[in-house]
């Protein structure tokens, strides 16, 4: 497969990992090159039960590897006294219908975007999807993270940046197989103010 190449290795060996598990599957951090990508989703209203994003794998042949899921409240809004902002990760069961699609090496910065993080690496697989603020599909799974996130812009505790995967220096590992995904959804408290997710993947072959 010579889209997920590991160039840093001799030519007749680059569809090989550099680090494999005990299992054998591929690691997602050192020596693999070219399937890291960024999904950014830009600030956005929160909301009570609101799913502000979600992450789809409609491979047949590729795992995803959830690396950090961070959410980022953003200061340009002003908000007094407010309730934090509950936030749940979930498998998902369907792809996401409607919302604001995710675009390959997206500019917008008000769009929701999927990004190479070496620029030589391949584009996402085209049946990796995402979306902000999907209004159908998404179906909820298994709960995986939660984060109270605070909103108010004067507040220190707003700009505190939480990897909602704390397990990960464990070595623990999200994997999302083919025609799963994951989302983020608010809990039933509506709070206000405006956030925005910074979700690090790697694409595994199986």
């Amino acid at each position: 497969m010579d889209s997920l190449k590991n160039r840093n290795l001799e030519a007749g060996i680059q569809n090989s990992p550099a680090a494999v598990d005990r299992y054998g599957r591929a690691m997602s951090n050192p020596g693999l090159d070219g399937d890291v990508y960024l999904l950014f989703v830009p600030p956005q209203a929160v909301g009570a039960n609101r799913i502000h994003v979600d992450l789809f794998n409609g491979t047949t042949d590729k795992d995803i590897e959830i690396v950090s899921v961070q959410p980022v409240m953003s200061g340009a809004v002003a908000v007094t006294g407010t309730l934090a902002v509950d936030l749940y990760l979930q498998r998902t069961t369907a792809i996401g219908t409607a919302g604001t699609a995710a675009t390959a090496e997206g500019t917008n910065l008000a769009a929701p975007a999927i990004s190479k993080l070496d620029p030589r690496s391949p584009d996402v697989p085209a049946t990796i999807t995402a979306r902000a603020i999907p209004t159908g599909g998404a179906t909820g799974g298994s709960v995986l993270a939660f984060e109270s996130q605070f909103s108010e812009e004067t507040s220190v505790a707003t700009y505190f940046r939480n990897n909602m995967l704390k397990d990960n220096f464990l070595g623990a590992r999200l994997i999302v197989q083919p025609n799963t995904g994951i989302r983020i959804v608010q809990g039933a408290v509506a709070s206000v103010g405006n956030v925005g997710f910074l979700i690090l993947f790697s694409v595994i072959r199986k």
